[in-house]
């Protein structure tokens, strides 16, 4: 959770990080070449992407319907479901699955749903060692750092720095970055054969064939699920697509706005654990399906919309607010444009309401959505939202009275001394990067008489 001035002091600190800056000019250059390329992919691409977005919003209105067919499914192949109301719940039965069965190591691929139930804090705090086998996480990892899940390629990272780090921490000697990759690579591969338990996150969820789709592109993920006994898989409810027929639409527009490929590199679809006639793959599967108040997104006619979302990351990747201060302010895994949306539901909207307001409406987001989810119009709805729970504090009632009164009639304006006016009251809104700006002594009114020789 993030409040305001939490949120405003770590906004400050985003803006003063040349490094993020540097990562996210990077950022938004490789998603204007991966845009600019995206719709020559197909012939009808908006055919495609209204074709995808229908079924996810089929898939999202009669979601009970769906979960019901795909846990029928699911378990009648062996695999098993955890129902989690909350990120606490998710945490608490994994590792009381992993107690049980006296496992104190994991590795780990990062996904979003696991870093959203903090499920290495809660390792950690079971003293149960996790292994991230993402590059960048592992680099993390050793560097105690929080791994950041990102659809967003690697890119504007300083390997040298980051190599040098790995060799110090594993005590090995490199002579270039090449090396340490290849090293960390072997690293990985000899922790994943020698660890029982592999934990994933899951990109889609297809209900008539009770599966689970997993994508990636590094290879690690593969590692997870083939060299382990048990595979705990961390979903979100909103992740169900409603046939195996709608699937290859959903991973056209999933990599062609990721990493400007056709289809992913490896893309897995496992409908339960090892069968008998099967040389590999985990002989316990878990699937556990997180609530952690989704549910109170999708009570909201429009804002449900949101959970059309695939994850692709385009939206952030254009979106001007996170190039300035990153994605530390918005206090958990959901940032930019589609965590404005989410964000105040699934933490708490008195505290999380202002995330919506940090938005230009510039309409990118809304652009470049594979899905054709109107981002933009769904923070505007947010701040409806926020003004009809009268999330405001009683300052912005006379601020708005006030305005009110100034701007009926310039006269009226004039009597307020509005430069004096206005910057007592708003410059602190503008931050110290800006200058408020003067009003102007010549009103248009003035100045089209004027120039017209209107009395």
């Amino acid at each position: 959770m993030t409040s305001l001035p939490t949120y405003l002091t770590a906004a400050k600190k985003g803006l003063e990080n040349s490094h993020h800056r540097t990562y996210a000019e990077g950022i938004f250059e490789h998603y204007q070449r991966v845009l600019e390329n995206t719709d020559s992919y197909f012939k009808f691409p908006e055919l495609l992407k209204k074709r995808a977005a229908f079924s996810k919003y089929k898939a999202v209105n009669e979601l009970e319907k769906y979960l019901v067919e795909f846990e029928f499914l699911f378990t009648r192949r062996g695999g098993r479901i955890i129902w989690a109301a909350n990120h606490e719940e998710a945490t608490k039965e994994i590792i009381r699955i992993l107690r049980d069965k006296g496992i104190r190591k994991a590795v780990k691929s990062n996904s979003k749903t696991a870093n959203e139930i903090k499920l290495n804090d809660g390792f950690e705090n079971a003293n149960i060692d996790c292994v991230e086998t993402e590059f960048n996480a592992f680099h993390k990892q050793l560097q105690k750092q929080t791994p950041e899940s990102t659809s967003f390629p690697i890119l504007n990272a300083d390997f040298a720095h980051i190599s040098q780090d790995i060799q110090k921490t594993l005590n090995f000697d490199g002579k270039n970055v090449l090396q340490t990759i290849d090293y960390v690579k072997k690293y990985l591969i000899n922790q994943c054969s020698q660890i029982r338990v592999g934990i994933t996150g899951v990109n889609f969820l297809v209900s008539d064939i009770g599966g689970l789709v997993i994508c990636e592109n590094q290879g690690n993920i593969g590692m997870t699920t083939s060299f382990s006994d048990i595979h705990f898989a961390l979903c979100g409810i909103e992740k169900m697509i409603p046939s195996l027929a709608d699937l290859d639409k959903f991973l056209h527009l999933l990599a062609t706005h990721t990493s400007n490929e056709m289809l992913p590199w490896n893309t897995q679809i496992i409908t339960g654990p090892r069968q008998e006639n099967e040389v590999d793959g985990p002989r316990e599967l878990y699937l556990v399906l997180i609530n952690n108040k989704r549910t109170e997104v999708m009570k909201q006619v429009k804002q449900r919309e949101i959970f059309h979302c695939i994850h692709c990351g385009a939206c952030t990747s254009v979106c001007p607010v996170y190039k300035l201060i990153g994605g530390e302010p918005y206090g958990g895994v959901y940032v930019g444009p589609v965590g404005s949306v989410v964000n105040p539901f699934m933490m708490d909207f008195y505290y999380a309401a202002h995330q919506s307001y940090a938005c230009t409406l510039c309409k990118r987001c809304t652009e470049v959505c594979p899905m054709n989810i109107p981002i933009h119009e769904l923070i505007l709805q947010n701040r409806k939202e926020s003004v009809k729970r009268e999330f405001y504090v009683t300052i912005d009632k006379h601020r708005i009275k006030q305005l009110r009164k100034m701007m009926i009639k310039r006269a009226a304006m004039d009597a307020w001394y509005p430069n004096f006016m206005l910057k007592m009251n708003y410059k602190k809104l503008f931050g110290n990067q800006k200058i408020f700006p003067d009003l102007s002594q010549r009103s248009f009114n003035v100045r089209y008489r004027e120039q017209n020789n209107i009395k």
